[in-house]
This record gives C-alpha cells, sequence and structure tokens, in this order.
C-alpha cells in the first residue's frame, strides 16, 4: 500500500483519542497510544498511516479494501479487537 497514490479503495480505520490541532505534543501522545493498543492486539501493519481529518483524532489505517462492502465486513470482522472502529473512503 502507498500513501502517496489515491487508489479508490477503502480504508477500514482504528480511531484513537482527540487532540487539539495546533498541539504537536498531544497528538503524538494519541498516535503512540493507539499504535501501543493496534501492536498488543497483534494485528500487523506493513506502514503506519495516519489519518487527520474534520474528526481530529488519532486514527490509524487498519486494513486498505477494494470497496465499501469489503471495508464494512473487516470491520464487522475486528468489532470484538476493542477498537473504535471507522470505514472511510481514502483520503476522504
Amino acid at each position: 500500500m502507498s500513501s502517496l497514490q489515491k487508489t479508490g479503495k477503502w480504508w477500514v480505520l482504528a480511531v484513537g483519542g482527540d487532540f487539539d490541532e495546533n498541539a504537536f505534543d498531544q497528538r503524538e501522545h494519541c498516535r503512540a497510544e493507539l499504535l501501543h493498543k493496534v501492536n498488543e492486539s497483534g494485528i500487523e501493519l506493513d506502514e503506519n498511516v495516519w489519518v487527520y481529518d474534520e474528526f481530529k483524532c488519532a486514527q490509524l489505517v487498519l486494513r486498505v479494501c477494494p470497496d465499501r462492502e469489503r471495508a464494512e465486513e473487516v470491520a464487522r470482522e475486528l468489532e470484538n479487537s476493542g477498537f473504535s472502529l471507522r470505514v472511510a473512503m481514502e483520503f476522504e
């Protein structure tokens, strides 16, 4: 997966804590917490792709899927992971 190319795919995101967009240290703390939880859960990532949007919280791409239906299926499979999850089109 390349975080630099838009491919029309869908993301399953793990959603972490909120942060003030102007507070770099706060953002990094939220990201570190979420990444630690993902690593502890055993979910393996090829790269850490962080999403920033109007939600202003740490969001990490867990899976990339070809379409919305598959992304929603993956999110259902991860429901018991303990993460808050969100499905979104890439770069949405």
